[in-house]
């Protein structure tokens, strides 16, 4: 993955990583209302957290960005 340079980059980098912390925090409820799957549900909400810094974080540096100019077009 190249390194993200512009604002929208970023934006990008915290909207895929909300998804996975949505997804782990799914994960998470599922476990705990499980049988016998209680263990899990420990790792996969503190994998659920990181993923929320990581959104929050790749938000914050996005906000501290300036818009991306918009592409010129041939017209």
């Amino acid at each position: 993955m190249p390194e993200p340079k512009t604002r929208q980059d970023y934006l990008n980098i915290a909207d895929e990583a909300l998804r996975e912390a949505s997804a782990l925090a799914r994960r998470a409820t599922s476990a705990a209302y499980s049988q016998g799957r209680h263990n899990e549900t420990q790792d996969h909400a503190a994998a659920g957290a990181l993923w929320a810094v990581v959104a929050r974080s790749a938000a914050a540096v996005a906000r501290a960005l300036p818009v991306d100019a918009p592409e010129e077009t041939d017209a």
